[in-house]
């Protein structure tokens, strides 16, 4: 019954896709899209991304790697439209433009490639495609676009100018019809924001622009937060989200109109909460998805930003906590993460100064599938997780509890476990972060839990790939040597600490080896067979 259910769904959604071709290719649908040819751009967006000039030269040559996926044309730009896989991240970062600010960082060696790869995808696609016309991949091109048009524009005839100008204008008014077709949530939001700068940007464009606005102020009530954080709680995303807001703005104030209200205070709030997650290095941590992001554009969106609009310390409605000590940052993730694809409650990231130590394994979605859902699990997180089987029990509600004294700060989250026994069950993570920032500590409780979930409970600290580690001879104790030459020493109670292989995708580029401290619930001799009680702590050696 399920599988016949599947076919006719599929059956429905590949005769939905044939109408909407064939409705997009018609003439009357290309009747639609006429309008007023532009002439120039009135607004240049902002991006404050860092390019990356190894990138740049390689496409110049006509090679490309992204993920597992990599083509090489030999110089014959024009190709990699056709090699690129249609449903890959490659394709989809070409579709995006997102080329286009790699080219810059050549300066006007950029323009010959970047001209190459407009003219190959105007041949291909100018009129209409249902694939590179989809609602997110045409927001983003024209965002793009706008951004570096002096790399497409700069110096050209009028032939060549009008051809690129008018067909921006048609993506536009494309998208004011089927922005709301975009396939998430955030990516309706980043479309009607893109839609809004794209129609502000070109004359003759208001009308969309205006649609757009319409859709942003109904996505954003319905996706950000009171504190300002998304509903996908994704720093990067934030920060994508509070930058795009950023742009808009400017967007209509250069055109002379006033940004309406809801559009001043959202921005507020959405880039406060972006600047929550910033680690002393100038990144991002890495929650649910994250990378760590470009410094440039997280130090972009801090400027201008009223810091008392937003959550110092607890973002009460995104339900992450930062506790801070000297040059010590802690920051943990108290969500429910049950409707979550990211398993990730009571995960944590904990650096000194500039040098990440704990960390989680970040998001593999650009390098396919299978990594997407290993670093999803409980596993790939500093977290409780257990061992994969039958035993492994389910979560239900989380609670957390904080306090602030003269000698630091303590942090609880506490999740009920769905359990058979009368009297409940539950696991309790403690966590206290010392004024000085040299000593973070933690108790892990289980309590309440059948004997063989308790033995398949297992907790990993994932350390970052700079953190040099070591084990004692007595497995007791493991001294870390950190990339600002810092030495610190993680301890337990446990009778024996595993240093086991890790790996880390949150840089965004290919996985990095690193390593994990393991403690397994397994190896303690247990008085109580519900209830296991294990304490840590990670301490800096010149303050031990």
């Amino acid at each position: 019954m399920a599988r016949a259910q599947r076919h006719s769904g599929k059956a429905s959604r590949d005769v939905i896709s044939r109408v909407r071709r064939a409705w997009g290719e018609s003439p009357f649908y290309q009747a639609q899209l006429k309008g007023p040819a532009p002439d120039r751009l009135l607004f240049k967006p902002d991006d404050p991304y860092a390019p990356d000039k190894t990138i740049a030269q390689a496409l110049a040559r006509g090679r490309i790697a992204l993920g597992d996926e990599s083509i090489d044309c030999e110089g014959e730009l024009e190709k990699l439209w056709d090699l690129a896989e249609p449903d890959g991240a490659l394709s989809a970062w070409l579709q995006e433009f997102s080329w286009l600010r790699h080219l810059s960082a050549l300066g006007d060696d950029g323009k010959a490639p970047a001209r190459a790869l407009m003219k190959a995808w105007l041949d291909r696609h100018e009129r209409w495609s249902a694939e590179s016309w989809e609602p997110y991949f045409t927001a983003e091109r024209l965002v793009e676009l706008c951004a570096y048009h002096p790399l497409i524009l700069a110096g050209t005839d009028a032939m060549w100018r009008s051809r690129v100008l008018a067909c921006m204008a048609r993506q536009t008014r494309h998208l004011a019809r089927s922005a709301h077709r975009a396939a998430t949530g955030f990516d309706r939001l980043m479309t009607a924001l893109g839609l809004g700068i794209a129609g502000y940007s070109l004359p003759g464009c208001e009308g969309p622009a205006e649609r757009g606005l319409e859709m942003a102020r109904r996505e954003l009530r319905l996706q950000l937060r009171p504190d300002g954080g998304h509903v996908s709680r994704n720093p990067s995303r934030q920060l994508k989200l509070a930058l795009r807001l950023q742009s808009l703005i400017k967007a209509i104030e250069t055109r002379g109109f006033q940004p309406p209200g809801f559009l001043r205070h959202q921005v507020q709030r959405a880039s406060v909460m972006a600047a929550f997650f910033r680690c002393p290095d100038g990144k991002l941590a890495v929650f649910n998805g994250g990378y760590e992001d470009d410094s440039k554009a997280l130090l972009a969106v801090q400027t201008g930003t009223d810091v008392d609009l937003g959550p110092a310390d607890f973002a009460r409605h995104s339900r992450y906590h930062k506790l801070t000590g000297a040059r010590a940052l802690l920051i943990a993730d108290t969500a429910d993460d049950s409707g979550s694809a990211f398993k990730s409650t009571g995960s944590l990231h904990f650096s000194s100064g500039r040098s990440r130590i704990l960390v989680n394994c970040g998001n593999g979605a650009h390098r396919g599938i299978s990594w997407r859902k290993a670093l999803e699990q409980r596993s790939a997180h500093t977290a409780l997780s257990f061992v994969e089987s039958g035993a492994s029990p389910v979560f239900g509600d989380v609670v957390q509890r904080r306090g602030e004294e003269a000698a630091g700060r303590l942090l609880e989250i506490e999740r009920r476990i769905e359990t058979p026994n009368p009297e409940g069950a539950s696991y309790l993570r403690r966590l206290f972060l010392a004024a000085n920032g040299a000593d973070l500590r933690g108790e892990e409780m289980l309590a309440g839990c059948a004997p063989r979930e308790i033995d398949s409970a297992i907790w990993r600290f994932h350390l970052d790939p700079g953190v040099r580690a070591s084990l004692a001879r007595d497995k007791k104790s493991v001294i870390l040597l950190l990339p600002n030459k810092e030495g610190w020493r993680f301890k337990s109670n446990c009778p024996e600490l595993l240093l086991e292989k890790s790996v880390y995708c949150g840089a965004g580029g290919a996985p990095a080896a690193s390593e994990q401290i393991v403690i397994r619930a397994g190896v303690y001799d247990r008085r109580e067979d519900t209830a296991l009680n294990v304490k840590w702590a990670l301490q800096r050696l010149d303050a031990v």
